[in-house]
């Protein structure tokens, strides 16, 4: 009776989950630290300490359920850390398409340009949607913006979210194709569709929340948060600690497999020298497809004893 989290939110789950997030977490960095890939998964200690973070919120929430303020950093952490698990799975995409270039569909630096650019946008919305939405102290009209604001956030996480994983599928069938789908590539595409799968059920569980409304059965029962929120993004965070791609990628952006699907080899790396504002609104690079300026950097065309040999 006058909670702002519309019931009795559990004193028990947050702390278990913060202090799995936080294990989470700390196993991230120092895998990373490890295997020397801050370029490529720096962004799953921070998603990970993000929902540590949240839950911390919540459980000192629970013990003062009329704190508007601490209803809004936890939403506002826990709705934060499923995109930058999503930011980090694209920066893990890039990283396979600088491995296997001549397969990409799309240039590998790109990837991390466009759709964490979208990120950046989701994030924003979210922010400030979710401080809005969860105030209890502004009026059903402001917080009916800042729901508003929320939903188109996870509407836009999902359509890119999905464009995303197309771009994954391309790739992954092109390499099956040409023979060079080896062991450790096709576990880490594994590891990248299956985390994919979990946040994309989750935004789709946030999607129906928020559309439900503060009376909905979602938003309501804390039950469906545990399981659709908690406990599908704690699956994302251990999945990334078992099956690190620290493991199975090289560390250079440089170090490419050779088309026999066995060599690795060291090239100039695949740079793009355009405008990054031409790269954003071109990131297939049509014109250069047209122009035929990207076979023109087809260095896994060329002798690579010019370069620095094999790996």
């Amino acid at each position: 009776d006058g909670s702002v989290w519309y019931y009795a939110p559990n004193k028990v789950a947050p702390i278990v989950f913060a202090a799995l997030f936080f294990i989470s977490g700390v196993i991230h960095i120092i895998q990373t630290w490890h295997y020397k890939s801050w370029k490529t998964t720096f962004l799953m200690p921070l998603a990970s300490l993000l929902m540590m973070a949240g839950f911390v919120a919540r459980e000192v929430g629970a013990y003062d359920i009329q704190d508007v303020g601490l209803l809004i950093i936890s939403t506002v952490m826990l709705l934060s850390g499923p995109p930058v698990f999503a930011g980090a799975n694209y920066f893990l995409l890039g990283r396979i398409l600088y491995y296997i270039p001549y397969l990409s569909p799309i240039h590998p630096g790109r990837v991390v340009t466009t759709f964490v650019g979208f990120d950046l946008i989701i994030e924003t919305l979210i922010g400030t949607g979710a401080s809005r939405m969860v105030n209890s102290n502004l009026s059903a009209n402001d917080r009916n913006v800042g729901a508003d604001l929320v939903k188109s956030a996870l509407i836009l996480q999902a359509v890119s979210f999905a464009f995303f994983v197309s771009i994954a599928v391309a790739f992954h069938l092109r390499a099956q194709k040409a023979g060079v789908m080896n062991k450790k590539l096709r576990a880490v595409l594994t590891t990248l569709y299956v985390s994919s799968a979990l946040i994309f059920v989750r935004c789709i569980y946030r999607i129906v929340e928020f559309f439900e409304g503060y009376t909905g059965t979602l938003y309501s029962h804390e039950s469906y948060f545990w399981v659709f929120e908690a406990s599908l993004m704690l699956l994302v965070s251990v999945l990334f600690n078992f099956w690190h791609p620290g493991r199975f990628l090289p560390r250079s952006n440089k170090i490419y497999l050779s088309k026999d699907g066995i060599t690795e080899l060291r090239g100039p790396g695949w740079a793009d020298r355009r405008h990054w504002l031409v790269s954003v609104f071109d990131p297939f690079d049509f014109h250069g497809i047209f122009t035929g300026r990207d076979k023109r950097q087809d260095f896994w065309n060329q002798d690579p004893a010019q370069y620095e040999g094999r790996a």
